[in-house]
């Protein structure tokens, strides 16, 4: 069974595939004196990072016998 933090990594997939049915963002307006879309993409490219840094942290640490090493 996969780990439920593993569903962070969904959000910002989410975030992107939904960018052009959102009329807040795809729209000629400025956010922060650039396109929203294109602010919009960086938000969530940081959140991107965010999001796998959540699942790295909380994963299970690997076993020890998986170390590769003949017994």
């Amino acid at each position: 069974m996969r780990s439920p933090h593993a569903l962070w990594a969904a959000v910002p997939v989410l975030a992107f595939l939904s960018t052009p049915y959102l009329p807040f963002v795809n729209g000629p307006h400025l956010w922060l004196g650039i396109p929203s879309v294109l602010c919009w993409c960086l938000i969530w490219t940081a959140g991107t990072t965010a999001a796998l840094a959540l699942v790295d942290r909380f994963a299970p640490a690997a076993d020890d016998d998986e170390s590769g090493e003949p017994v």
